[in-house]
């Protein structure tokens, strides 16, 4: 059973990189979206997917893959719409992606669930940076906000299953973050919504 929830954690997964996707598509805008969550977003999806092949557990392998490829495209899309060079941002998912998956060769899976913490907290914390600050969040897609939540707290309930300390290390970290980010999301969309009904 729990291998089946860990496949339904991984679908979700896959499609939680939709929704931005098809915003920044549709909006025709990359407004309020981090460029450096996206990048972060490239590496450690790929570094997950060589964890899964580690570990043996096919949930992680492919569709990470997946995310991780989905990630580099929106990555390019920011880019493109910001009128910025695509190579040079490309290094930084690479060499994260291969930093991760040495630490956790080298030191190990609990090593690696601290580790990869760091930069997908940073990620998120980026994002949650630019939603405070950024005037405008049309480019910003609540829907990838809510499925954020809901992949890393069914991934942290799977680590918890599976006993897989990298998944409940991070995943629990991410659940807390990710909260916080849909939250201030909620909070600025009903202010703003609130000040165009007294305008009108």
């Amino acid at each position: 059973m729990i291998e089946v929830f860990g496949w339904v954690a991984a679908a979700i997964g896959v499609a939680s990189n939709l929704p931005q996707l098809i915003r920044i598509l549709r909006a025709r805008t990359s407004a309020g979206v981090s460029l450096r969550l996206w990048q972060i977003s490239a590496a450690t999806t790929g570094a997950w997917m060589v964890h899964g092949f580690l570990v043996q557990k096919a949930q992680m392998q492919w569709p990470n893959l997946v995310m991780s490829l989905l990630a580099l495209l929106i990555v390019v899309f920011v880019l493109r719409d910001r009128r910025q060079a695509i190579a040079p941002q490309l290094v930084l998912p690479v060499v994260l992606a291969a930093s991760l998956t040495g630490v956790e060769l080298v030191f190990g899976a609990m090593a690696f669930g601290f580790v990869i913490a760091v930069p997908q907290l940073f990620g998120q914390s980026s994002q949650l940076r630019e939603m405070v600050s950024a005037p405008d969040l049309s480019g910003v897609s609540v829907g990838y906000l809510s499925i954020m939540l809901l992949v890393q707290a069914m991934w942290f309930t799977f680590g918890l299953f599976t006993s897989d300390w990298a998944l409940i290390i991070c995943a629990g970290a991410m659940t807390v973050v990710c909260t916080v980010n849909l939250a201030v999301y909620v909070v600025r969309h009903l202010r703003a919504r609130g000040r165009v009904a007294l305008a009108v």
